[in-house]
């Protein structure tokens, strides 16, 4: 489970792009984050996933806090593929992405 509790971030310590943002998501739920360019939606995500660290609020991946745990911990039960492929990080379709990261964690 996910769990998300009033999470705020700000990146230059005065705008904030998220505001209070709450959610949970259950095991086998699939969530569908979407907004206009610029509303946090990427922000969201990598908050989630433990790449960025929020302002205030906390995240909960299965009831282990991802920014008081490892971080390491929270990025490898999230995953983040993009919809477009061409801002994929390494590959060039969703499959050998998602690929290149089982092989990165040791699974083949």
């Amino acid at each position: 489970m996910i769990r998300v509790e009033n999470v705020w971030h700000s990146y230059d310590g005065t705008t904030y792009v998220l505001k209070g943002v709450s959610l949970e998501v259950r095991a086998g739920e699939l969530v569908c984050i979407m907004g206009p360019n610029g509303s946090g939606k990427t922000t969201l995500v990598r908050i989630i996933s433990g790449l960025l660290k929020p302002t205030r609020g906390r995240v909960f991946i299965n009831n282990v806090d991802v920014n008081q745990d490892t971080k390491e911990a929270g990025k490898l039960k999230i995953g983040v593929v993009f919809q477009n492929p061409d801002h994929q990080m390494f590959s060039e379709t969703v499959e050998k992405e998602i690929l290149f990261s089982l092989k990165a964690v040791g699974i083949k």
